[in-house]
């Protein structure tokens, strides 16, 4: 009769092995701290953000009601689901959805118009007030 019952210490070879305990903890750490990287950077980058003032901006043209623009010449423009769905969570001074899409360009706009203003097309719009 051939010998098919394995010996004892092959049956608990890595029971308790302080090696594999070792990198189990190991690998969970590398997770543990790239998940700590991953938040520093997503605050770091929200800081950045503020400290351009483009938030001190669409805050200031959510909040102005003489902007110099009629509502009522507004036109239409077609939002991802996902964009409509967010700013629609957003309760921001009771503004619609509409508000915050203008304020967010106008203070994008005046951040960045000078980069803009290499891709224009038409010589009309906000550029007008631009000098090249």
């Amino acid at each position: 009769m051939s010998k098919d019952i394995p010996e004892i210490d092959d049956l608990t070879r890595g029971i308790n092995d302080s090696e594999l305990i070792l990198t189990q903890n190991s690998v969970e750490t590398q997770v543990e701290q790239k998940e700590k990287n991953n938040e520093a950077q997503e605050k770091d980058t929200a800081v950045s953000l503020s400290d351009t003032g483009c938030w001190d901006d669409f805050m200031e043209f959510l909040q102005s009601d003489s902007s110099g623009t009629d509502k009522t010449e507004r036109l239409v423009c077609k939002l991802d689901r996902d964009l409509a769905d967010s700013l629609d969570d957003c309760d921001i001074h009771g503004r619609c959805r509409s508000d915050l899409v203008n304020a967010i360009v106008r203070a994008f706009f005046k951040s960045y118009l000078p980069r803009l203003a290499e891709y224009r097309r038409e010589k009309k719009s906000l550029f007008n007030s631009y000098n090249l």
